[in-house]
Parts: structure tokens; C-alpha cells; sequence
């Protein structure tokens, strides 16, 4: 399973990032920047967007200096078999939360919105069982399922902004700065933040046939920025700034009023396809990249590293959890713990590198004379 390098295109792996990440910043951000940045929350966005751009550029020429090499591999081979399993750990931990929050985010809304009959264990095992499936499958299978489900999410993105069009009012979104520019610089933290849920990209680059030229890495960085700015100024401009920091599931709230016509209403069941394909893809990645960093080959080992893995997370899905302690947990730890960690993982291996550089150069010029 899942042996050969190079085996996804650029295509493929932007399918997988636009998905996985962005669920995060289409849905899950979005009702803390709201709460963080009210009124200013699309003005945050714009405050995210040069220092969001800058990063990604950054950290794509970081990946192109590992040269096609796992980073795992990578770090052994340069700083030993200690530190390998240190970084292995730490991003073993991170992957598992995200996995883990993932489905647990999509499970209560699935049972308190559509399927609300539906035993909560039902529910969380079946979608815990193909998202175990996907993943040990292969990165080339998650890749294949994104790359189909994109485009119809995409689309259905695009039909809600359009069709709403007639229920919003421009004008909620003035003045800017009403209450200073706190808010809006505290607000683009959460943007950026978000945004940086595309790190994991780092993880299966080794498995990428071309490198990511620095107008795609732009085009991607804008496109994610747009699906951040979309659902907010929606929520903002269709509910009114006080009443969309209220929402919890902002983007998904804007389908409850989308009518076209006489005839054709209540269409919210489409919400349903746009967040299990970002949530799918998102658990999927995760679990993979967990089975990919500990190396394990073995199909018997795969599967059962990950059926552990998922049953793990239906267990810690059974504490008692509610959306207020959620929400805050989102805002006060794992953004702000994921800034900072991907800021620091920026740095760490931008540091590697030229201390490996500089090492090369002083052995080559010590070789010639």
C-alpha cells in the first residue's frame, strides 16, 4: 500500500489541502473570528492576507529544499534517530487532535441537525470506519476521493453566496473600527491561524511529483483566503454582525434561508455533502500522515494502527463534551497553540537548513584548498 514516491500530481494534493484545510477555515474559524472580531471580522481577513501569503511562500521554499526527501527521513539523517522520534511524536499528537476534533465536530452537528434519531454511536463508528478505510488505502486513494468531491463543493459554494445574494445588506458591514482596532488585529491571528492548517503539506511532499511554483502557492493562498472571506461577510451581511457571533456553524446557517422561488426551499440538506467531504478528507489525511510518519509498512500493522487509532478517538468522543466548551477550546488552546507551533516548526527547520548549508559549504571549501 502505498509504497512509491512521487505517486500524486500538484492537482491531487491542492484537492486534499483546499478540502482538509479548508474546512477549518470555512467552517470551523469562522464563528471564532466572529466572536473575536464582530463587525470586523472580513476586515480581519484582509489584515491575514499579506502576512498569510508571505508565510506560504516561505514555507514552500523550505519544502523545496528538502528535495524531495521525506521530512521525517530528513531529520534523521541530519539531526539522528533522538530527534527523529521527538518530531515524530509531537506531530503524531497534533495529527490525532485534528483528526479527532474533526469528527467529533461533525458528529454532534450530524445528530443534532439531520439525523437526530440516529444513536450517536451509530453515527461516529460508521464514519470513524471510512475514514480508517480511506487512510489505509493511501495517500494516492485520498487524493483521488478530494480531487472528485472538490469540484461539487466548490460549485455548491458558490450557488449559496450567489443565491443568497438577495438577503444581504452591504451596509452591516460599516462602520469598520467601531470598537478600535483591537478586534480586527486579534481577529486576523484566528485567520492566519487557520489558514496554517495547510502545514501538513510539509508531511507528504516526498510523495508530490512536481514541486509547487510560487504563482500556484499565490493562487492557493488567495483562494483559501477568499473561503475564509466568503462565509464571513455572508454571515455578517445576511444575519447582521451580533446575530452571526452567535452562530456556531455560521457558514452552514447561510443555507437555512436560501430559497429559489416558490418552489425550491429548504436545500440545506446540500451542506451536508460539502461538510463530510471536508471532514473525510480532513480525518483521512490525519490518520494517514500518523501510520506514514512511523513508517509502518505492513498492511496488517497499517490497520490495525489505525482501528486503534479510531477507537481511541469514539472513547475520548464519549467525554462530556458540549458546543460552548468546543468553541472555547478552539479559541483559547488550539488556535492559538497551532500559531504558534507552526510558527516555531517555520522557523525550526528554516534554521536546519541553513546550518546544514553552511556545514556543506565550510566541508566543500575545506576539501578544495
Amino acid at each position: 500500500m502505498d509504497h512509491q514516491r512521487g505517486n500524486i500530481t500538484i492537482w491531487l494534493s491542492i484537492s486534499i489541502i483546499i478540502l482538509s484545510a479548508g474546512i477549518v477555515a470555512h467552517v470551523m474559524s469562522i464563528p471564532v473570528v466572529l466572536n473575536v472580531a464582530g463587525r470586523d471580522s472580513w476586515v480581519s481577513v484582509i489584515i491575514a492576507a499579506p502576512f498569510f501569503i508571505i508565510w506560504f511562500l516561505i514555507y514552500n521554499h523550505l519544502i523545496k529544499q528538502l528535495n524531495g526527501q521525506s521530512y521525517i527521513e530528513w531529520t534523521k539523517q541530519h539531526w539522528g534517530n533522538i530527534a527523529s522520534w521527538i518530531v515524530k511524536l509531537v506531530l503524531a499528537f497534533i495529527l490525532f487532535f485534528s483528526a479527532f476534533y474533526s469528527l467529533l465536530d461533525t458528529m454532534m452537528w450530524a445528530v443534532t441537525t439531520y439525523m437526530v434519531q440516529t444513536p450517536f454511536i451509530v453515527v461516529s463508528l460508521l464514519a470513524t470506519i471510512i475514514c480508517v478505510l480511506i487512510a489505509y488505502c493511501g495517500l494516492q486513494s485520498i487524493a483521488i476521493v478530494a480531487s472528485l468531491l472538490l469540484p461539487v463543493v466548490m460549485f455548491l459554494g458558490y450557488f449559496v453566496a450567489s443565491a443568497n445574494m438577495k438577503h444581504k445588506d452591504w451596509d452591516l458591514l460599516f462602520p469598520i473600527f467601531d470598537k478600535g482596532y483591537v478586534p480586527a488585529i486579534s481577529g486576523s491571528l484566528y485567520v492566519i491561524s487557520a489558514l496554517m492548517e495547510i502545514w501538513v503539506i510539509m508531511l507528504y511532499s516526498h510523495h508530490i511529483k512536481q514541486k509547487m511554483k510560487w504563482w500556484q502557492t499565490v493562487i492557493l493562498a488567495l483562494f483559501l483566503l477568499m473561503m475564509v472571506m466568503g462565509p464571513t461577510t455572508g454571515g455578517i451581511t445576511e444575519f447582521g454582525p451580533d446575530e452571526a457571533s452567535k452562530q456556531r456553524h455560521t457558514a452552514f446557517d447561510q443555507w437555512k434561508i436560501l430559497s429559489l422561488g416558490e418552489f425550491l426551499q429548504h436545500v440545506d440538506f446540500l451542506s451536508i455533502y460539502q461538510w463530510l467531504s471536508g471532514s473525510i478528507i480532513r480525518i483521512s489525511i490525519s490518520m494517514y500522515l500518523m501510520v506514514d510518519l512511523f513508517q509502518i509498512r505492513k498492511n496488517n500493522y497499517r490497520l490495525l494502527f489505525l482501528s486503534l487509532a479510531g477507537v481511541v478517538m469514539i472513547a475520548l468522543m464519549y467525554l462530556p463534551w458540549r458546543e460552548d466548551t468546543m468553541l472555547s477550546l478552539l479559541q483559547h488552546i488550539y488556535f492559538p497553540g497551532l500559531l504558534i507551533f507552526v510558527v516555531l516548526f517555520t522557523l525550526l527547520i528554516g534554521v536546519s537548513i541553513y546550518i546544514i548549508h553552511a556545514k556543506e559549504r565550510r566541508n566543500n571549501e575545506g576539501s578544495t584548498s
